[in-house]
């Protein structure tokens, strides 16, 4: 299933930014540079003269390669997340409550001697069984049992997502294998994703007391086999090719796919009961079945040794990780490490809470309003969008009258796991078990039923926001209508140049070079716009395409916009909705300003050429610089001349609508 995000760092690389920005780390105190640039014009250039004072003198934190407005609101909301865990700590929560689940994993996590007390036995558990498979079908069935009871994924990536060509129902997916946190980039074109998981294999088997060298030999094995799967697999540019991505399989088919293994076996150990399936990338199922052989069972197994490393690598008694595993933090900030995985395991239940401190009444009447004045502004513009006939103004509509948009958090969230306190015997590894668990249990059993638009699959405290294509959804999070966001008594329109951006971003990628081709239930259809509108959109991509191939960074780096087509495209959508939904120059002046603002950010030059070369949003400048320089009002407000680097010719300006 495809996410179009609103990134969470967008890299940006202005002349600005090199007088602040070092290849070495640096600690995060500002500091001003004697080789500061000085101030561009506005007209010359819009986003360096708005954030002027924040790319000369700002400065990346230690141990990153970049640092923006975006990340600005995550380091304030993990402040106010410390606080939040610190409440429910120092207080007595109702029995059962969001409050005690926080404060039982927290003091879990810091309970050292309790954790080695109790053990890993119920790991050694799952890896003794794995560890006596002597058929590749009997190594499926343990697959399947450790997905099914620890929440572990290997090497069949199941999902459940409503049906993307028919949106009514759930349907299981097999999505991506589990890489361990690598992208095939990190595989293919560097040597970063074989060093990472041939060193987790490594220190897996290290624990489990297999000799130093034979750990190694092994782990080689392993990664050698991760790479054989990587080189086949999906590449970043093919993201959006949905034609390969939504293959619907029956039981048939399936089988014809995994001949190398007994399908109905797998599916039952799964715990899959459904005969419809939807396959995300066909060529790595088939490279998955060619490995599935008694062969390679020993490779096999390491590997998922190595994927139960990486989930549980953090609540392992300390003395399994002296062993060899060099991934806990503990001893440097035992306080910070326990904080912190409460955030990733509560992730959901903890942004609860903080939603019902950030959602505040008046905080949801505004952000209600600017939906509403966002959606009424793109009904207008669809409406009188010349390059589209009736027929496809009328669908557009629809689409966007049948568009959810969740705000805030999940008010009816209910657990799908029980938290055991320690007073009751319980202790930290169990409980993750058993949170991992009831997290798949529940996935499981959505399969085959009614989608549920109402239901978040974002939390409240991902620095994000999402449209959902397949069913034409959209979650703006509680941290984005924080403080950091938006102020409720601030100008309305310096707040649509922020928070409004976001939530038009979102709302136009039903509309961008992607979501047009799903209809206003989110069944894939690309051919629910009569052909001639289909033709004269594509005209418009073109465009689009080539005023962005156009653009170089620093003078130098292009940006490819056929990659960044789609993102591109809500970018320049959303400006001219919230433009169409102002009055005057002043409010035009207060979008303008808030947009630059939420840009703002610095990035190393390495990283922003890695930018540049896989990600499928433009950089940060070119999310202001470009945008704007498309938008009549801009003209108006600034008067910006021929002759102005931030000049573009009338005819060469792109409107979406």
């Amino acid at each position: 299933m495809r996410k179009k995000l609103l990134p969470i760092l967008l890299a940006m690389a202005a002349v600005l930014s090199l007088a602040a920005c070092s290849e070495a780390p640096v600690m995060p105190e500002p500091q001003t540079s004697r080789a500061a640039p000085e101030k561009p014009e506005l007209v010359d250039d819009f986003y360096g003269n708005m954030n002027y004072d924040y790319l000369a003198n700002g400065q990346i934190p230690y141990g990153e390669n970049g640092y923006g407005y975006m990340d600005n609101i995550r380091l304030e909301m993990m402040e106010d997340l410390r606080e939040l865990i610190d409440r429910c700590v120092n207080s007595e929560p109702a029995s059962g409550s969001l409050e005690e689940m926080v404060k039982e994993i927290y003091l879990q996590y810091m309970d050292r001697e309790g954790r080695e007390k109790a053990g890993a036995d119920a790991l050694m558990m799952v890896v003794g069984m794995i560890e006596q498979c002597t058929d590749i079908n009997d190594l499926v069935s343990a697959m399947g049992f450790l997905y099914q009871n620890y929440g572990v994924r290997s090497l069949f990536g199941i999902d459940v997502h409503p049906n993307s060509n028919d949106t009514s129902e759930n349907i299981v997916f097999f999505m991506n294998y589990n890489t361990m946190g690598n992208m095939k980039e990190n595989f293919t074109k560097t040597d970063a994703g074989p060093e990472a998981v041939g060193k987790i294999v490594e220190d897996t088997l290290k624990i489990l007391n297999v000799l130093p060298n034979e750990a190694k030999e092994r782990a080689r094995n392993s990664v050698k086999l991760m790479n054989e799967i990587m080189l086949v697999s999906r590449d970043q540019e093919d993201i959006y090719d949905f034609d390969s991505q939504f293959n619907e399989y029956d039981m048939k088919k399936l089988r014809k796919l995994f001949s190398n293994i007994d399908t109905e076996n797998m599916l039952r150990s799964f715990g899959i009961k459904t005969d419809k399936f939807i396959v995300y990338d066909e060529r790595q199922a088939e490279k998955i079945n060619e490995l599935l052989t008694n062969e390679n069972i020993r490779a096999i197994k390491d590997y998922i040794y190595g994927c139960i490393m990486f989930d549980y690598s953090q609540v392992l008694p300390p003395t399994y990780l002296d062993k060899g595993a060099s991934v806990s933090d503990f001893e440097k900030d035992a306080d910070e490490s326990a904080k912190r995985y409460v955030f990733n395991i509560l992730e959901h239940e903890l942004g609860v809470l903080y939603g019902k401190e950030v959602c505040t009444q008046k905080v949801m009447n505004v952000t209600e309003k600017m939906v509403k004045t966002i959606q009424d502004s793109c009904r207008s513009l669809i409406s009188k969008c010349d390059r589209l006939s009736q027929d496809s103004k009328d669908k557009y509509l629809k689409k966007l009258d049948n568009m959810e948009v969740l705000l805030g958090y999940e008010k009816d969230l209910v657990p799908p796991f029980a938290i055991t306190k320690m007073k009751n015997g319980g202790n930290l590894l169990e409980n993750v078990i058993a949170i991992k668990r009831g997290r798949v249990q529940e996935a499981l059993s959505s399969a085959g039923k009614p989608a549920d638009r109402s239901k978040w699959q974002m939390s409240a405290i991902e620095v994000n926001a999402t449209y959902y294509p397949t069913s034409n959804k959209i979650e703006i999070p509680a941290v984005m209508m924080g403080r950091y966001c938006i102020d409720p008594d601030d100008d309305e329109y310096y707040n649509l140049g922020i928070l409004g951006y976001v939530v038009g971003h979102e709302i136009n990628h039903g509309f961008d070079s992607n979501g047009f081709l799903f209809d206003e239930f989110g069944n894939y259809r690309p051919k629910w716009i009569n052909k001639a509108d289909q033709e004269k959109y594509r005209e418009l991509m073109d465009r689009v395409k080539e005023y962005y191939n156009n653009i170089k960074i620093l003078g130098v780096y292009p940006i490819n916009g056929t990659t960044t087509l789609s993102e591109n495209i809500a970018d320049l959508a959303a400006v001219q909705c919230i433009l169409n939904s102002a009055k005057n120059k002043d409010d035009y002046q207060s979008i303008f300003e808030g947009i630059a603002t939420q840009w703002a950010s610095l990035t190393c030059i390495t990283e922003l050429v890695m930018t540049l070369s896989g990600d499928v949003h433009s950089p940060a400048e070119a999310r202001v610089n470009a945008v704007v320089a498309s938008m009549d009002e801009f003209y108006e407000v600034y008067d910006i001349k021929e002759g102005d680097k931030m000049y573009v010719a009338p005819e060469n300006r792109v409107k979406v609508w």
